[in-house]
């Protein structure tokens, strides 16, 4: 079989190889900014009708060789700008140099991180758009984010996986939706984190900022995710139009629908969306069923007024509504999860000369949460049941500059986050049978950021330079503490004042070679959990936990080195990075304190560790000289580390390898896709945090999408092809037996949408 592979892929390149040989002429060009007249890196130019093509490089710059005489239109497209055709008449041999020139297109979005400027690598922004989620049919997004480089989740069950990026999690990354909003979990054991809260049918697409450089959009210790919600169509005239959507997967026996409907014309639009989603316990490779079923609503609105050109003003509604989530590694599963997410934004685009854009956000979010142990063993011994709450609200307001060649950005941002709910136990069994306990979970408690930001973009020989900073300061209290736990501190209120830096420069060294160098210092305080947790289960070993509220704010002090170079017929970007954190919030036993719940170790508190270090890579490699077949590699690893005792940290997946392989079919209307994972054992683990040594393991995915129609998109695949048994790092372990939860086996899936009037 392998010797078959390989004699096709030699016959492949073999074939190219004696088709580009016998011709010989030539078109090159470079791609433009039509207004500020800076070259596009990485814009798409093909050959009308034919398979040949390029990706202009960091001067603009693109080459298409090997050219018969004859006419070709040029087709050149870049994201965010009008697609534009030129027609090119070549002569034999001929060599023909054109100039693009792009327009940016008019309409502009309130939900995206969208920097202006010189384009630089700055912010190590990476971009996944809406189609490619949605042809994969994820079930969970926290589930899709194991799709990118160098990052994981961490899984309880079949849904709300908690995203990690680089060996950073929970409130490490500043999780955001359409650039601002904010929602915080309601369940201590993060049952429902921010991912929970979005539905992958409704994703334009996610952007993610690695690294805490990007300070202009909240405090950032480890990266930015921001889910970008699909927005409403724009039209001249009034119109409607509408799709529909279902799907279907084998395994979970899943099944899931949606109708949108969106419209509107120039003045107005909006987008009115609602799904459903039923999908039961799936089996693992060995044929073992795993308890993760779980059913999910939601609905969402987007209302936009467009009074004159360039200012829009917009209200977003969004709820969801999870019912019966089971969660085998945890004391108890999630019977009832409702949020709820409204927000208002104002954009005004290119008002004058100097100012370039103003940005004015306000949201409130809400989330109730009941879970209780009802089909857990434990319930033979005690009825159990934790009713929670969560609620934040908060705002943003940014100002773009241009002022000369540079663009500056100024503004602030504010959030406050509440929290408060109670556990409740009914004994059925022991001394203690028939009596109720009342147990403060949240303790009524809040933590409050304000912070000012600024940032620089800015050109010095040849450099492009960003320079960002931001000042927070964070309050933070529990207004109804238990007895037990005030008398554990001197006082529970707390203030931190926290200052944070971040530069980037890059330069372009060659047509075919750039280079950037990232920089930071970054302050986070901690969170609510980490302050003011009274006694719970909620670490990946068997503890309670209890907050601390003189816990001190964590220092990330970063670099990040970038290099990105047009190479064999493709681009490749390798990243190297180190993080030195100073005060990294870990936890540590409390012999002197007793446990309030059955069955575990002991009592472990939040604790500031003096230093930690992280380090790692990301490499990746994507083909472009062909427009019907390409590939794409990515290689990954990170490694941390306590710098005292040199333990190795908990959570932190392992080396990580990832190929996809797909042609085109019919000019791109059938395309195959073959994708392969490969995860090295994972053996320095976190013997204090009960980690223990995991194997590695490789699975294939195959997936065929058809967009041949006009009127439907077509996604079919299995997953997990050969039906491996395996489970990842940071999959948590059943609660009853100690063994990992292992990941499906082999399942079918199939997507469907059908299009009216678009």
């Amino acid at each position: 079989m392998k010797i078959k592979v390989l004699t096709l892929v030699v016959l492949i390149f073999a074939l190219v190889s004696n088709n580009f040989s016998q011709e010989k002429g030539i078109i090159r060009g470079y791609v433009y900014d039509a207004k500020a007249k800076y070259p596009l890196v990485n814009a798409n130019i093909w050959l009308e009708g034919t398979n040949r093509g390029d990706v202009s490089d960091f001067k603009g710059y693109f080459e298409i060789k090997n050219l018969k005489s004859g006419n070709y239109t040029v087709v050149v497209s870049y994201i965010g700008y009008r697609q534009k055709k030129e027609l090119v008449s070549l002569a034999p041999d001929e060599v023909k140099t054109i100039e693009v020139y792009l327009e940016e297109l008019p309409y502009f979005s309130v939900e995206e991180i969208v920097v202006f400027g010189k384009p630089s690598e700055t912010y190590n922004q990476v971009e996944v758009g809406g189609k490619e989620i949605t042809k994969q049919i994820p079930r969970d997004i926290g589930d899709f984010i194991r799709n990118f480089s160098n990052s994981s989740a961490i899984k309880k069950g079949g849904y709300a996986l908690d995203p990690v990026m680089r060996g950073v999690k929970y409130d490490q990354i500043n999780v955001q939706i359409d650039n601002g909003v904010k929602i915080e979990p309601a369940c201590p054991n993060r049952m429902d984190p921010p991912t929970s809260h979005v539905q992958a049918e409704e994703l334009e697409k996610v952007e993610i900022l690695k690294g805490p450089y990007a300070l202009r959009y909240g405090p950032n210790f480890g990266g930015v995710l921001n889910f970008v919600m699909a927005k409403p169509e724009r039209f001249e005239g009034f119109t409607v139009v509408g799709r529909v959507e279902s799907g279907y997967e084998s395994n979970w026996n899943g099944k899931f629908g949606r109708l949108t409907v969106s419209g509107g014309q120039k003045l107005f639009d909006f987008r009115i969306s609602g799904g459903v989603k039923d999908y039961k316990n799936y089996k693992d490779g060995a044929g073992n069923e795993v308890q993760s079923s779980f059913k999910i609503k939601d609905w969402s609105g987007k209302f936009g007024f467009n009074p004159v050109e360039n200012h829009r003003f917009q209200i977003s509604i969004r709820e969801v509504y999870a019912r019966d989530v089971l969660y085998p590694a945890l004391p108890m599963d999630g019977r009832k999860d409702d949020s709820r997410v409204v927000s208002l934004d104002y954009l005004g685009k290119n008002l004058n000369g100097l100012i370039n854009s103003v940005n004015l956000k306000a949201y409130y979010s809400k989330v109730y949460h009941l879970m209780d142990n009802a089909f857990k063993p434990t319930i033979a011994m005690v009825d159990a049941a934790t009713d929670v709450n969560t609620k934040t609200y908060g705002g943003r307001s940014e100002i773009g500059l241009i002022v000369g060649e540079n663009v500056l950005f100024v503004g602030f941002d504010y959030s406050r986050i509440e929290k408060d709910g109670f556990r409740t136990r009914k004994m059925k069994t022991g001394p203690m049978a028939g009596k109720t306990f009342i147990d403060t979970v949240w303790q009524n408690s809040y933590v409050s950021n304000l912070g000012v930001f600024s940032e620089l973009r800015t050109g010095l020989e040849g450099f492009n330079i960003m320079l960002s900073a931001r000042y927070d300061i964070n309050y933070a209290g529990a207004i109804t503490p238990a007895p037990s736990f005030a008398r554990l501190f001197g006082g529970l209120s707390s203030k931190h004042h926290n200052f944070s830096l971040s530069a980037g420069v890059d330069k372009v060294l060659t047509s075919n070679l750039q280079v950037t160098l990232l920089l930071a210092t970054s302050k986070r305080s901690p969170n609510i959990s980490e302050r003011f947790i009274n006694f719970l289960p909620i670490g990946i070993d068997n503890y309670d936990y209890v907050g601390n509220p003189s816990l001190k704010p964590e220092v990330n002090n970063s670099v990040d080195l970038i290099v990105k170079s047009k190479l064999l017929g493709g681009i490749f970007k390798g990243d190297v990075f180190y993080y030195y954190v100073k005060d990294f919030i870990s936890a540590k036993i409390r012999s002197d304190l007793m446990p309030k719940n059955m069955g575990v170790l002991g009592v472990k508190q939040f604790v500031n560790i003096e230093t930690v270090k992280f380090i790692g890579f990301e490499l990746g490699y994507v083909s472009t000289f062909s427009k019907n077949f390409g590939f794409k590699v990515d290689l990954s690893k990170t490694k941390a580390w306590d710098a005292v005792t040199g333990e190795p940290l908990p959570q932190i997946p392992p080396f990580e390898a990832r190929s996809t392989f797909y042609y085109r079919l019919f000019n791109g209307g059938v395309t195959p896709e073959l994708t392969i994972r490969a995860v090295s054992r994972k053996s320095d683990v976190s013997t204090s945090y009960g980690e223990t040594p995991t194997p590695g393991f490789a699975v294939v995915n195959l997936m065929i999408s058809v967009n041949y129609f006009k009127f439907a998109d077509i996604s079919i695949g299995v997953n997990n092809l050969f039906n491996k048994v395996y489970y990842e790092h940071l999959n948590r372990r059943v609660r009853t037996t100690g063994i990992p939860i292992y990941e499906p086996g082999r399942s079918f899936f199939i997507n469907l949408i059908m299009k009216v009037g678009e």
